[in-house]
């Protein structure tokens, strides 16, 4: 399941980023794409659709929906399928699903910097020291 995961979330990569999108290739943010790879598989009674965020946010609620939800993982047990709540640039507002990409880590996410589309590149040391929780999906070993 988690090589599916990864798969059908580079199925998304250059879809424009929107605020609250949950279309493939026309726009998604970065809580509506690990919902639409998990609709996509088939496991979306796992999470329902979450969209109570603002488009700039300012509290921990993406975070604290993860923990509620998911289920949390250290930070050494990470693995690709995996999904990752990020610091942006103090605040853990933003999500990423792990990938293995180049005999290491990867992440894909909803960017809305830079290139403003889903993107898939190195967990480099930059967004390691942005990782907030590591969370596995319900059901997904």
């Amino acid at each position: 399941m988690r090589s599916q995961i990864v798969a059908t979330a580079r199925t998304w990569l250059g879809t424009p980023f929107q605020h609250q999108g949950r279309l493939k290739g026309r726009g998604v943010d970065c809580v509506g794409l690990p919902l639409a790879v998990m609709a996509e598989l088939g496991v979306s009674d796992l999470l329902a659709d979450y969209r109570n965020y603002p488009a700039q946010p300012t509290a921990r609620t993406v975070h604290e929906e993860c923990q509620r939800r998911l289920l949390e993982k250290t930070i050494e047990g990470m693995q690709p399928g995996d999904l990752l709540t990020l610091r942006c640039p103090t605040i853990p507002c933003h999500v990423a699903l792990v990938t293995d990409l180049n005999g290491g880590l990867g992440i894909i996410h909803a960017y809305n910097g830079g290139s403003r589309r889903v993107v898939e590149h190195i967990l480099d040391a930059k967004w390691r020291r942005r990782i907030e929780g590591v969370f596995a999906f319900p059901g997904v070993v």
